[in-house]
């Protein structure tokens, strides 16, 4: 029996404008998959630090100082990129599925529970394309 390793686990990089948005999004995952997912948040501008955003991260037991800024590596690595707000200002790199949540007329928790359902359920794998061509020259299945 093989275990998860954090090349097979799901990798979720929430980028906002600033670190109060992506940690509360980071930290709601987190709680719902532990760790089965791997998560990652990043800035697209310096923090404040020492702002009321850091004290309120602070008062949730979040460390604000843990925030980067978006950078070319941490998208590469990254199965799903979101990004919190819309018009956000980030490269899209191939190989990763890009979201952009409107904080200001959805739901933060609403979003992040459908995420985590989404990021666990079993995924199912495509069949082998070259079995389908057979089966349907077999049956004479028309496919356009």
């Amino acid at each position: 029996m093989t275990t998860a390793t954090a090349k097979t686990r799901p990798r979720v990089l929430f980028i906002g404008r600033d670190a109060s948005s992506t940690h509360i999004a980071a930290s709601l995952l987190s709680h719902l998959v532990g760790d089965r997912v791997d998560i990652d948040t990043a800035g697209t501008r310096p923090g404040d630090p020492g702002g009321q955003a850091d004290e309120l991260l602070v008062a949730m037991g979040l460390n604000p100082m843990s925030e980067h800024r978006v950078s070319v590596s941490s998208l590469n690595a990254a199965d799903r990129v979101i990004s919190l707000g819309v018009g956000l200002d980030v490269a899209r790199v191939g190989g990763a599925h890009y979201e952009e949540w409107d904080l200001a007329h959805e739901d933060l928790i609403e979003r992040v529970e459908t995420l985590s359902q989404d990021l666990l359920r079993p995924s199912v794998q495509e069949p082998n394309p070259g079995i389908l061509a057979r089966v349907r020259t077999w049956f004479g299945s028309p496919r356009s």
